[in-house]
């Protein structure tokens, strides 16, 4: 098997497994896809499948696995602590790990009245945590579009809203979360606005990531041919070879 073949049945299953990823995400509130990008002739997984069906050779060695921070459809929830970003800007969870990043503002109050996440996570103010008063009900909570929060209608705090000079050097760490590398410096987020009773759907189209799944399923079918039909040559070499 040659090397170019490996490397083109690694990628294939690399991208593979990314589709079906986001093929499981496509409801998962703030997610954002996966997407492989081929190497060697910058021809599209189907082209190449179609390359490597009629000519019988691997037409793509290699791939990589990015993200698509595009912005998703916003959807209406009515729903008080549900807010989303319409922009390029992400929400900041304190952990015990760091700070990690999220498009995913489905929040709520904890018993002592502070905001986190779906998942227990606290969520960044301007000033530290920010805590709804136990006897406002959250229905009277308020977010502004520039993350600022009123309770009962007195200022609770405001949310911590960052950028990223390159969104790619973040790297997707499960339940909707980002991790930065220590070089890569947050900046508050200048063109990004708060929808409150709104969340950000997913950006998977469900469509193109089955027409992906397909495309690149025959690719991998048409390398496994290639590698089987390199095998059956050797062969037939080796017993001319012997007669």
């Amino acid at each position: 098997m040659s090397t170019d073949t490996i490397a083109a049945l690694t990628g294939l299953a690399d991208e593979y497994h990314a589709i079906a990823h986001n093929l499981a995400n496509a409801n998962t509130t703030g997610y954002k896809r996966l997407v492989g990008t081929f190497t060697g002739g910058g021809a599209s997984p189907g082209e190449a499948a179609e390359s490597a069906a009629e000519d019988g050779a691997a037409s793509v060695p290699q791939a990589s696995t990015g993200i698509d921070f595009s912005q998703g459809r916003l959807v209406r929830t009515g729903r008080s602590l549900d807010a989303a970003l319409s922009g390029k800007g992400f929400f900041v969870l304190e952990t015990d790990r760091g700070e990690r990043y999220t498009r995913n503002g489905v929040f709520r109050a904890d018993a002592q009245g502070q905001l986190v996440d779906g998942s227990g996570r606290t969520v960044a103010g301007q000033g530290g945590p920010v805590t709804v008063p136990t006897s406002v009900s959250p229905m009277q909570v308020e977010i502004a579009p520039d993350g600022r929060i009123l309770a009962g209608g007195t200022a609770i705090g405001q949310l911590r809203i960052v950028e990223f000079e390159d969104p790619a050097v973040l790297e997707p760490e499960g339940s909707g979360t980002f991790v930065a590398p220590a070089d890569a410096r947050p900046a508050p987020a200048e063109n990004t606005t708060v929808q409150q009773g709104f969340q950000e759907a997913s950006n998977v189209d469900a469509v193109t990531e089955l027409v992906g799944l397909i495309q690149v399923t025959r690719l991998y079918q048409a390398n496994v041919q290639v590698m089987a039909n390199t095998g059956s040559r050797a062969k037939d070499l080796l017993r001319i070879a012997m007669a």
